[in-house]
């Protein structure tokens, strides 16, 4: 379950494993703490204490997110897992240039192998003769093949970022003209499309870092993302394993329901954003979506809770690295 805080006037008080929300003039709200899978705060409503503690304990991941001025997030979760000589191998590889270089491509190989699904949504919406969809599946097959041979941290990126571009130009072809979508952008997100991609990335990667911290890793150091102040490169790296998972979401939602022009609204400091009346929609679809997320690789029907899948890689990953190590 999905927790929406986002009516001004809205408090939110944590008492023995339950939250509770109280607005003037409504009959308070109860929800336990051990039904929730993620809480989703917007603008300035009231959290005390003793919520962040509770969601910290039972290991609940929040985001916060601002309404208004610069789009900027904080996310709060546990704190580091005390499984130290998981984190200490991590740092090891992560200094060996060569264990480095095999961890950024166990990443990206894995981001390559799930365009299968999110393609395949695409085609059966927007590319009926498929012609489109077979070019960009090559230049998937070519990246594929590129990454084997590559020899440094920058040049598997930039296989990435090839394949990035013309997987968004391939959108930008394809979807109605209503949406206004020439490609990815962000800081702001400048049309729906790139609003609805911010905040579906925004809330999986509150779930993936959660995760990475459950599973012992340090969520910091990454291997494909490179250290930067303020940047939990780890947990970058993750993420892009999902990323489509949340672009196969959107191109599904918004084809799927019933948008109009009060939908979304427009700032200039803060981009493009779903509108308050749209919030509860985009949401509900979200908490269904995320308890039957598409596994790595394979058609529709092969799905499962987000937080499973997320763990599934992580067990994955660790293994990979205890092959790197002998």
């Amino acid at each position: 379950m999905i927790l929406v805080l986002d009516r001004r006037g809205s408090l939110l008080k944590h008492k023995a494993g339950v939250l509770y929300i109280e607005r003037k003039g409504e009959k308070v709200q109860s929800v336990p703490v051990n039904q929730l899978d993620q809480v989703v705060i917007y603008g300035n409503a009231l959290v005390e204490t003793s919520v962040w503690l509770a969601l910290a304990e039972a290991a609940v991941p929040a985001v916060m997110l601002t309404l208004r001025g610069k789009p900027k997030v904080a996310m709060l979760g546990s704190g580091l897992a005390t499984q130290l000589p998981l984190r200490k191998q991590q740092h090891r590889l992560a200094v060996d240039p060569d264990a480095q270089l095999m961890m950024a491509k166990w990443f990206l190989s894995r981001k390559f192998a799930s365009y299968n699904l999110v393609l395949g949504t695409f085609t059966s919406l927007y590319d009926k003769n498929e012609a489109d969809s077979k070019e960009f599946r090559n230049i998937v097959v070519q990246a594929e093949s590129q990454l084997r041979y590559a020899t440094s941290i920058n040049s598997a990126m930039g296989i990435e970022g090839r394949v990035s571009q013309a997987w968004f130009a391939l959108l930008a072809r394809h979807l109605p003209h209503k949406w206004k979508f020439s490609g990815r952008n962000r800081r702001p997100p400048r049309d729906p499309i790139n609003g609805l991609l911010s905040l579906g990335y925004t809330l999986l990667l509150s779930e993936v870092r959660q995760g990475i911290l459950i599973a012992g890793f340090d969520p910091s150091l990454g291997f494909l993302h490179q250290d930067y102040p303020g940047r939990e490169s780890l947990a970058l790296d993750f993420m892009e394993i999902f990323r489509t998972g949340v672009d196969n979401f959107v191109i599904k939602w918004i084809n799927e329901t019933k948008l109009d022009s009060t939908s979304f609204f427009y700032r200039k400091d803060s981009g493009c954003r779903l509108s308050k009346k749209a919030r509860p929609m985009f949401f509900s679809s979200w908490a269904t979506y995320r308890e039957n997320w598409p596994r790595l690789g394979f058609e529709e029907y092969r799905c499962g809770p987000l937080r499973e899948i997320i763990n599934g890689q992580t067990a994955q990953a660790r293994q990979y690295m205890k092959l790197l190590e002998k």
